[in-house]
């Protein structure tokens, strides 16, 4: 089965329980969804407290697999980042997030696509 990274962007939705990130998340029901170290820890820096950091963590960790840094993720990021005109705004977390999709070969499931626009190689689901 096909994996597909789920963005902060769509974890934060459904906790939130925002429709547009159900929706979203429907379009990917025969994909299994996969995390990265950038999400992970998005995610655990906006935890109120320990318990809730801790909570998160746990649910994370076992109910996803999280996609490794390795080193094609570091050319790749390097790769995004040339790219970038220096009029474009760089956001360093959704270059990771791509640059980890592009080198594990995934579609990204966001709902900030303005942040990914562009960007050689990644796939959005």
């Amino acid at each position: 089965m096909e994996a597909v990274l789920i963005d902060t962007s769509i974890l934060v939705g459904r906790m939130r329980r925002q429709s547009a990130a159900f929706k979203a998340s429907e379009r990917i029901v025969d994909l299994r969804p996969v995390v990265c170290d950038v999400i992970l820890a998005e995610i655990l820096a906006g935890s109120r407290d320990r318990a809730e950091f801790d909570r998160n963590y746990l649910e994370l960790t076992t109910k996803f697999h999280v996609l490794p840094f390795t080193m094609e993720v570091s050319v790749r990021f390097r790769a995004i980042l040339s790219s970038i005109s220096p009029q474009r705004q760089v956001h360093l977390a959704d270059h990771l997030i791509a640059a980890t999709a592009i080198a594990h070969d995934v579609p990204l499931l966001t709902l900030n696509t303005k942040h990914f626009k562009g960007i050689k190689g990644l796939r959005l689901a």
